[in-house]
């Protein structure tokens, strides 16, 4: 049996009318100015502010368009995707953007509470158990979950509901440090211990859920590289990155020199410092399913700031 498998961040996926920017006023306290909102749809009389107490607000329909437009160009039968808001915003985006492409959609609400950003599944192939990790803790660390979003485990199941893969997602703590902090240097070295925590975790949970042997995956928005120390578990466990030298499907439109290699996923220009390409978005096969791997592939950008999202989808195809 062919299958292709997938994982996309959606960059911030999120159920919310973008309102003007009077609502930040009033919010603030700053003006007595009344203001009146008309809500065409019932279900979507919905405000909210992140953890930072900024409002939240749906995101572009141009970039959701193209978004769209990126995962069908791909065709691939099951999505992991990360910063997804809700269930709801994932079937709404199925229904009215994927033409109903994904008849499993699944999405569990995890330990986001700045963001709100979750894991989501788009899947053609029945769904069995889908298991969520949110609440595991790290042994050095027992004061709060390790997973800052969540690690999701998914079973494949084939026409006569046989598994036949099973998928862990996830979305690993990011190295972006906010400049108002006192010490950049300490948070960035903490959001790196929080990652390598992370893929520990992981690594631990597939062991005592899987055998070697048998057929299963890990994808996801890691946010750092897959030679990282923070991820240096994933080699030692005995997964294979599937991403060493994938397809490009597409091209990038640049002046700037790519790099030689096609693995990377995204880019970042710092300040006075080089352009980096980095494949954070990655695709870690199992032992016994590694030998059924025929493809690998990461659809290109248009523009390379973003393109709809500021990273690229990668996906495989299997033999299974």
């Amino acid at each position: 049996m062919a299958l292709t498998v997938g994982t996309f961040n959606l960059n911030n996926l999120f159920d919310r009318w973008n309102f003007a920017g009077a609502v930040e006023v009033l919010a603030a306290g700053t003006s007595t100015v009344p203001a009146t909102y008309t809500f065409d749809d019932e279900h979507r009389r919905r405000l909210q502010l992140d953890g930072r107490g900024k409002l939240l607000v749906s995101k572009p329909v141009a970039d959701t368009n193209r978004i769209a437009e990126r995962l069908l160009e791909a065709d691939v039968d099951v999505w992991i995707v990360q910063e997804v808001e809700n269930v709801d915003v994932l079937r709404e985006f199925n229904r009215e953007h994927l033409n109903g492409s994904y008849r499993h959609v699944m999405v569990i609400d995890g330990n986001d509470s700045t963001r709100f950003i979750d894991i989501g599944i788009l899947s053609r192939r029945p769904l069995g158990g889908v298991t969520s990790y949110q609440r595991t803790f790290h042994p050095d660390d027992p004061s709060r979950p390790i997973f800052s979003r969540d690690l999701v485990e998914a079973e494949i199941l084939d026409s006569k509901g046989r598994k036949v893969l099973t998928v862990f997602g996830t979305h690993l703590k990011s190295k972006f440090v906010d400049f108002t902090v006192p010490n950049p240097v300490e948070a960035a070295a903490a959001a790196e211990l929080l990652r390598r925590r992370q893929a520990e975790t992981i690594v631990r949970i597939i062991a005592n859920r899987t055998s070697t042997r048998q057929r299963y995956l890990l994808c996801g928005d890691m946010n750092d590289t897959p030679d990282s120390p923070a991820l240096v578990a994933y080699a030692q466990a005995g997964l294979v990155s599937a991403l060493l030298t994938p397809t490009e499907v597409g091209m990038v439109k640049t002046t700037v020199d790519l790099p030689a290699s096609p693995a990377w996923t995204s880019t970042f220009k710092e300040s006075g410092q080089p352009r980096t390409f980095d494949l954070i978005d990655q695709i870690w096969l199992s032992p016994g399913l590694a030998p059924r791997l025929t493809g690998a592939f990461i659809g290109r950008r248009r523009k390379l700031a973003r393109d709809g999202t500021d990273h690229d989808p990668a996906w495989i195809s299997l033999d299974i």
